[in-house]
């Protein structure tokens, strides 16, 4: 694989980078350094692992397009006129050519996540005596963070799991060691998903340190890996296993949904009650302009929206409504919305002097309680009385104004789930996961764009992305998504 090859200064990068803090693509330790030359003491673990985090910060991965992309793709935003970066993937017309560049990005940055972990993974380490807990705290890290990233690409670039029944399609190469000279062939999905679930389950036995003081949402905790975990279970229709490993998160008594007066800041400040697992920028740590805000901001590119399709869905009173700013300049033509207002997303809202200082979310407590919900209402004897509870925990925190469901049951239900999904998760990166995980068209009502695409319907090949040219002439071993 050409990531093997071309990157491997920057795993012995990562190795170096002590903190979150530290600019990682400014950080220039020898290129020559030799297996039996870094992890040698604790504090080179503990800096392994921080260059790992800085690893997802780029604006490939958490830092913008990992995030973008997926939305995109969906129907909660649309195209601005101005739009350029990533139009191809709303437009359905991403292909394997040099120019669609986060295609390749996705592959090379992830890998060099999950090389990352597995140097730490792999090395043959003994620990000071008393410092056993530390030292597989940070294993246990790694292996959820080369769960994570085989995760994230095996929905990027495979169909979801029950696309066939014994999820044997194409999904990516699960990496474990570290070869340059190796040349994978593509895992089936069901081989990529088994290994994400033995990853987290490793890394929530590993992970014993109690960090029930919270402030630690930026990395990952034995928490953060459970919810996760019940993360992959949903994507794998194990309903059981989905609420399982959710309720022992909810349980954990160390998460609470922020109030509704708090929900707005939640993302600039960071750390909130509910954060799980963030990725964290700081006004000396981040990726500027780049910065996931500024593709929906007037102040950034602004080339995305919020559709009609997702302002319709929100209630009067609805806390989540005051992350759309109104925009004059959008007023009364084809890109305002239904009122004739103009409107632009403010999830992000970091500006001036502390651009890009928003934190991203991996996952939240709110979406776990929809996890919960979800599972319970999916499941072989459902629990309609559980998922109404943990869907209101979500709506009644976000309306309190407003009145809890009842009475719902069977699809009627899930769609309501499914709808606060979007409501509460919006902008965070699930949109074209949720759409074909539950076997959906794509149907945008909002489509002004002139390149846009307004129906797609399920299924579809171009639901997934294409292998880039690049790794295809690289690795005679990687094989092309259909239809590319």
């Amino acid at each position: 694989m050409k990531v093997l090859n071309k990157y491997i200064v920057l795993v012995i990068l990562a190795m170096f980078g002590y903190s979150c803090g530290d600019d990682f693509l400014d950080l220039k330790p020898p290129l020559n350094v030799a297996d039996d030359q870094f992890l040698l003491t604790l504090d080179d673990y503990n800096g392994a692992i921080a260059g790992a985090y800085d690893l997802l910060q780029d604006p490939d991965l958490y830092g913008r397009y990992f995030i973008l992309i997926p939305d995109i793709m969906g129907n909660d935003v649309k195209q601005n006129a101005s739009a350029n970066r990533g139009a191809d993937w709303a437009a359905y017309g991403g292909g394997a050519t040099t120019t669609q560049q986060e295609n390749r990005e996705f592959i090379e940055r992830y890998y060099q996540v999950i090389n990352a972990a597995n140097a730490i993974i792999n090395r043959e380490f003994t620990p000071p005596s008393g410092f056993e807990d530390q030292y597989n705290q940070v294993v246990g890290e790694a292996h959820a963070l080369r769960a994570l990233a085989h995760f994230d690409l095996v929905r990027l670039f495979g169909q979801h799991y029950t696309f066939t029944t014994d999820a044997s399609h194409l999904g990516m190469p699960v990496v474990l060691e570290f070869d340059p000279e190796a040349r994978p062939v593509r895992n089936t999905v069901g081989e990529v998903y088994n290994q994400v679930v033995q990853d987290l389950q490793d890394a929530i036995g590993l992970m014993t340190i109690d960090k029930s003081d919270k402030g630690n949402a930026g990395s990952v905790t034995r928490e953060a890996a459970q919810a996760l975990l019940s993360r992959v279970y949903l994507y794998m229709e194990d309903w059981d296993n989905a609420e399982t490993q959710a309720t022992s998160v909810i349980n954990s008594g160390i998460y609470s949904l922020v109030d509704s007066a708090g929900y707005p800041n939640q993302f600039l400040d960071g750390n909130s009650p509910e954060s799980i697992f963030e990725i964290v920028f700081s006004a000396t740590d981040n990726v500027g302009s780049d910065h996931i805000g500024g593709m929906y901001k007037s102040t950034g590119y602004g080339d995305y929206l919020p559709s009609q399709d997702l302002l319709d869905l929100f209630q009067a009173g609805d806390v989540r409504s005051t992350m759309f700013s109104l925009d004059p300049n959008l007023d009364g033509g084809i890109y305002a919305s239904a009122d004739g207002l103009g409107r632009r997303v403010d999830k992000y809202p970091s500006s001036g002097a502390s651009i890009a200082t928003d934190n991203v979310p991996v996952i939240r407590l709110s979406e776990v309680y929809l996890i919960r919900a979800e599972a319970r209402a999916k499941k072989a004897s459902p629990d309609d009385v559980g998922a109404l509870a943990d869907l209101n925990m979500v709506h009644m925190r976000s309306v309190p104004s407003g009145t809890p469901y009842a009475g719902l049951s069977g699809q009627a239900l899930i769609d309501e789930i499914l709808r606060e999904r979007k409501r509460e998760l919006c902008f965070e990166g699930h949109g074209i996961f949720d759409i074909t995980r539950n076997g959906l068209d794509l149907v945008r009502v909002d489509c002004t764009a002139p390149a846009e695409v307004c129906t797609v319907t399920y299924p579809d090949d171009r639901f997934i992305l294409a292998i880039h040219q690049d790794e295809l002439d690289a690795n005679p071993n990687m094989v092309q998504n259909p239809s590319y």
